[in-house]
């Protein structure tokens, strides 16, 4: 197999204050404030109790836990603005690149929504064609921008780093949406100088893919 990422299940949780019926019944359902949750620096501890809330897939917290070296508890938060922020949850550390899990976190009056979600993610298993998956798990470098509500992943193909496939995200939505993705399939031998992760624009040299999602 040329390289492939990992596919997990998708999962979601939502929590809002109930309406009508018992005011027991109502607390019962009401998700306990996250305001107090530490969002820097978060350590093993604070990982925990975030995922009381956040709720992200066994299988990342397993990859976590598996694989961390020191104290850090592996979140990320970034405000979107309006209340958003994107949490990105760090599963297995990886060899040359890391696997995330990403939750929107919405917070408002009415309560606190967290959605784990599902990214259409360009793979190939042959170094010639590409296939799109959906996968909550995405592997590789990523930066997101966010007063333009974007996020750039650089998937790897190897550790050489001069080949792969980069994806420029749109979060302006409750869904993630490609925006642009490009690639270098076909790793060159011998191995071409390594490439860096660029926010804005494919690697150079890389091809557009023709996309079908």
């Amino acid at each position: 197999m040329f390289w492939a990422t990992h596919a997990l299940a998708a999962c979601a949780l939502v929590a809002l204050p109930g309406c009508g019926g018992r005011a027991d019944d109502a607390r019962a359902t009401v998700q306990p404030s996250v305001a107090s949750l530490a969002r820097s620096g978060v350590s093993l501890e604070g990982r925990a109790a975030w995922r009381q809330h956040l709720r992200w897939p066994d299988d990342c917290e397993d990859a976590f836990q598996a694989s961390r070296a020191g104290t850090d508890g592996g979140l990320t938060f970034t405000s979107m603005g309006d209340g958003v922020s994107l949490v990105e949850v760090v599963c297995a550390a990886g060899s040359y690149q890391p696997s995330v899990v990403r939750v929107r976190l919405v917070e408002s009056a009415g309560g606190v929504q967290a959605t784990t979600l599902v990214f259409p993610v360009y793979q190939s298993d042959d170094g010639r064609q590409v296939t799109m998956v959906r996968h909550t798990e995405v592997w590789g470098d990523s930066n997101v921008l966010a007063d333009q509500r974007t996020l750039v992943v650089l998937a790897l193909a190897r550790q050489t780093s001069d080949c792969g496939v980069w994806t420029r995200y749109s979060l302006a939505d409750a869904e993630p949406r490609i925006i642009e993705v490009a690639a270098r399939l076909d790793c060159p031998t011998p191995p071409a100088d390594p490439v860096r992760l660029s926010p804005t624009e494919p690697p150079s040299g890389w091809v557009s893919i023709s996309r079908k999602d």
